[in-house]
């Protein structure tokens, strides 16, 4: 059993035991720049959670102040997935959400109970990890298609950007079928649903456009109770680690859901225009940028907005730049030719 404290959520994972992300003696129990090495591939990548870097202590006011400034938008913007979710299925076909791991576990814990709303019960969210290069964890999904006989998945994440969590949904579910498990899509192929698709690659959005989720800075030991998954042997479950709950933070999970309650702000337009291919080593969109600065340290960061905007709304963003010493580049009309707000080099 993985403990998190997430609403009607259940994480399909080992427990490998509970470990204080921020000891020194349990440094080597996270990856390292391997995992950005294009040599290393596979189940080797993956063998080890990321790291989870310790923030300061004025990044909590920058993320609720973000929340808070963004909640409007997120809140029009989850209801929008919710209805279109809500309108692929009938009543006697209602879908299990399964969020992949991390970035769709905030999303699934908005739709939930939107869709509970809908349908009048409840929706059960289950949770499993997906990497590029080695797919899902095959033995969490078979738990959760053998829970839920008959029913149909969501694949819920926060976001898209350059497409590889819907491409490695397609090559694992083709790899699924090959060896003979259960066809849990009637025939079509996994449904992947987020907030924002800036490149439509996505089947199901709220938006197509790059969207600033002010969930993508969350930190594992403060908002999951757990670390990002790892791949152990072949068959068995993906790990994780879990950690201290003391590290928790309740408020920050609480801000998020609160936004159910608040505004609705209108839909902002899709605007998928012509765009170049991205480099290599270039990271692209506001969330994945700020993955970045979480995960690793840019050498740059290019942002279209210009600074008085940002300021407003892209706070975390900003200030992990500041912590980690990332020159910020403001009205930036390179990040356009690729079809976002931001990106950043060196990532």
């Amino acid at each position: 059993m993985v403990f998190t404290p997430w609403p009607h959520t259940q994480i399909v994972a080992e427990n490998c035991g509970e470990i204080d992300p921020y000891h020194p003696k349990n440094h080597d129990l996270f990856r390292g720049e391997e995992a950005f090495d294009a040599s290393v591939t596979g189940r080797e990548r993956w063998s080890k959670p990321s790291p989870e870097p310790r923030l300061d202590a004025q990044f909590e006011g920058v993320l609720l102040d973000s929340i808070e400034q963004n909640a409007a938008l997120i809140n029009a913007l989850a209801r929008e997935l919710a209805r279109q979710i809500a309108e692929k299925y009938s009543a006697g076909e209602k879908p299990i959400l399964v969020a992949i791991l991390r970035a769709g576990l905030p999303i699934c814990a908005l739709l939930g109970p939107l869709l509970e709303e809908k349908w009048g019960e409840l929706v059960p969210i289950r949770a499993f990890s997906l990497f590029y290069g080695l797919g899902w964890d095959d033995a969490a999904l078979a738990k959760i298609v053998a829970e839920f006989q008959g029913r149909p998945l969501v694949f819920v994440d926060g976001w898209t950007s350059g497409g590889s969590v819907a491409l490695e949904l397609n090559r694992a579910f083709e790899a699924w079928k090959i060896a003979g498990n259960p066809d849990f899509t009637r025939g079509q192929k996994p449904l992947l649903a987020v907030l924002c698709d800036p490149r439509g690659v996505a089947d199901v959005s709220a938006v197509q456009s790059d969207v600033f989720v002010p969930s993508a800075p969350f930190t594992a030991p403060e908002t999951l109770g757990f670390s990002r998954g790892f791949a152990r042997e072949v068959g068995e479950l993906f790990g994780v680690y879990t950690f201290p709950r003391a590290l928790l933070k309740p408020h920050w999970q609480s801000a998020w859901l609160q936004i159910l309650q608040g505004e609705i702000a209108p839909l902002p337009q899709s605007e998928i225009a012509p765009f170049k291919a991205t480099p290599p080593g270039v990271r692209i969109h506001l969330n994945e940028v700020t993955r970045a600065l979480i995960n690793r340290s840019p050498r740059e960061i290019w942002l279209h907005d210009d600074e008085n905007t940002a300021r407003k709304t892209l706070g975390p963003l900003l200030h992990l730049a500041g912590l980690r010493g990332v020159p910020v580049q403001f009205g930036s009309e390179k990040p356009r030719q690729w079809g976002a707000r931001a990106a950043a080099p060196g990532a």
